[in-house]
């Protein structure tokens, strides 16, 4: 769950800290105003793509800092991560260069290793993007725990993996001993040079930082020089200066109280010079030492590029190759042997695998009930939705035999077609609402995000919107933009978004609204006003106690 979120100089948003709460939180505001743009820092912060265009014009460097809960961490995620609190603070920097930088508690995490923790955090539900729902895969995944068949995966996975490892150790065993031997020389040159480059986790990203200071030495050693130059100047200078006010203090005791702070200016300063001799210390330029950073710096970025992009994927590389190596080395089986133990393990894989597709085609047929019940309540009219589970005998992978396709039409007489391609913007948004509640219990992500999910919605249909979200709220935090007083009207945290102009620059702001100013900016939105009249705000009352009876 989302405790705090700090956004600074991010697009239009000047400075923004915003205090989260549990239950459903609504954000508002004009078109324009910059509600989106809160969202998108947020998904900035958890790993998504930045670029120089968030960065407001006239600063360095745009800042997200936010605060979670790491209570409904999976386990494995935690120790991955070295979580060892009880909350994750995670902050990232986008620059004008188009680079940014991340943190996970106080320590440098990659773009890609954030996102893998973002998608444990936070779930983004948008019009047209991140609709984590809409994957086949992500589908199937969310089938297993809807149906609670992570474990039957799980079984399936592992012989699937001991089927792989037998028909690998049998293509070994019927190579030519030349052509074994070439391959043994070409996976230990290869392991060779990953191990021999000793890469470390967060070193390039340690030699990128140090990199500047240790190339631009000779400029910043001149520099610091003439600094240090004015302030040993300054300091004999004090020191002498506190001997003559010594005297002065001893004959009219009129500035006695004033001698401290000159003798405390005295010892600042004194201070000063020796951190920065110290400093210049550091800065001692040594060509070899800059070559050598230099030289690590380009082998790293070798060594990541031919070996996966990235220090945790030369890492698996290298397992891979070790794997090979030992599979290709142990020739103690033969032939015939290793023929009946694969024989074995592909009738176990085939048999699990049609046991766990009957028992998704079971689970999906009682989903597919349970999301029609539910999108009814959102204004669909004859509406169709099918968790559809084709089994392929003949196409078993680690997954099992099953692609899974979540499909859907809400148009009577049309074809049920897969959920990405079927629904309007509107009909998907709701769809994903209605797919939200029902695996609610299922899902462990604890914040959902919906943009704009009462896009082409009346006031009756958005009323039932804010049931849905209502209902969703009382077990994961709610973050829902939305344009509809109905739907505005459930929340238990509101927030209002507007734009300024500042210092002759557009900035938004926000900031929680009170239970009266929740009562006039719904009135705002019912009469479709900059003010809000009497009369809306008499229907606003109404719709919040109508709302509050939940």
């Amino acid at each position: 769950m989302l405790n705090k979120l700090t956004i600074k100089n991010f697009a239009v948003m000047e400075a923004l800290e915003l205090k989260a709460e549990p239950g459903l939180n609504i954000l508002t505001g004009e078109t324009g105003a910059g509600k989106s743009i809160i969202l998108s820092a947020l998904g900035f912060l958890l790993g998504e793509r930045g670029s120089s265009d968030i960065v407001r014009p006239g600063t360095d460097s745009a800042f997200v800092e936010g605060e979670f809960s790491a209570s409904a961490l999976p386990e494995a995620a935690v120790k991955s991560f070295n979580i060892k609190n009880s909350y994750v603070k995670i902050s990232r920097s986008a620059f004008a260069n188009g680079k940014s930088k991340a943190y996970l508690n106080g320590h440098v995490i990659s773009a890609a290793r954030l996102s893998e923790l973002g998608s444990l955090l936070v779930d983004f539900h948008g019009q047209n993007e991140h609709q984590s729902l809409l994957k086949p895969e992500i589908q199937r995944a969310l089938l297993d725990r809807y149906g609670k068949l992570e474990k039957e995966a799980e079984t399936v996975s592992s012989l699937h993996s001991e089927t792989m490892r037998l028909r690998a150790r049998l293509s070994n065993v019927s190579l030519s001993e030349s052509e074994r031997e070439r391959l043994i020389d070409l996976y230990r040159y290869q392991l060779n040079e990953i191990e021999n480059a000793s890469l470390k986790k967060g070193e390039k990203e340690e030699l990128e930082a140090v990199w500047p200071r240790m190339k631009n030495a000779d400029r910043l050693s001149a520099l610091s020089g003439a600094v240090l130059e004015q302030l040993d100047a300054a300091s004999a200078a004090a020191e002498k200066g506190l001997d003559k006010f010594r005297q002065l203090v001893s004959e009219d005791s009129h500035f006695s109280d004033d001698a401290g702070r000159l003798e405390s200016a005295a010892i600042e300063l004194q201070d000063l010079s020796q951190g920065l001799k110290s400093y210049m210390e550091d800065l001692r330029s040594d060509p070899e030492e800059v070559n050598r950073c230099l030289a690590r710096m380009e082998q790293i970025k070798r060594i990541e590029k031919k070996y996966g992009g990235d220090f945790e994927a030369v890492q698996k590389t290298a397992e891979d190759l070790r794997s090979k190596i030992n599979s290709l080395e142990d020739m103690s089986l033969d032939r015939e042997e290793t023929e009946r133990l694969l024989t074995e393990a592909e009738k176990k894989l085939s048999s699990a695998a049609a046991a766990l597709s009957g028992k998704r085609k079971s689970a999906a047929k009682k989903l597919s009930e349970e999301v029609i019940k539910e999108a009814d309540g959102l204004g669909f009219k004859e509406t169709r939705f099918c968790a559809d589970v084709f089994y392929d005998e003949e196409k078993i992978m680690s997954s099992g035999g099953d692609q899974v396709e979540y499909l859907f039409t809400a148009n009577p007489g049309y074809p049920l077609r897969p959920l990405r391609y079927s629904a309007s913007g509107g009909e998907l948004a709701r769809i994903m609402l209605a797919l939200k509640n029902v695996l609610a219990r299922e899902d462990r992500i604890e914040t959902q995000v919906f943009d704009e999910v009462d896009t082409g919605c009346g006031a009756v249909t958005g009323r039932l919107v804010g049931k849905k979200l209502f209902k969703l709220s009382q077990s994961k935090q709610i973050f829902c933009i939305t344009h509809l007083a109905q739907v505005a009207a459930f929340g238990k945290n509101h927030i209002f978004v507007k734009k300024i102009i500042k210092n002759g620059m557009a900035s938004a702001e926000a900031h929680k609204l009170t239970e009266k100013e929740k009562e006039t900016e719904i009135a705002r939105m019912l009469g479709g006003k900059p003010e809000a009249d009497e009369l809306s705000l008499e229907q606003a009352r109404r719709l919040i106690k109508e709302s509050s009876r939940l």
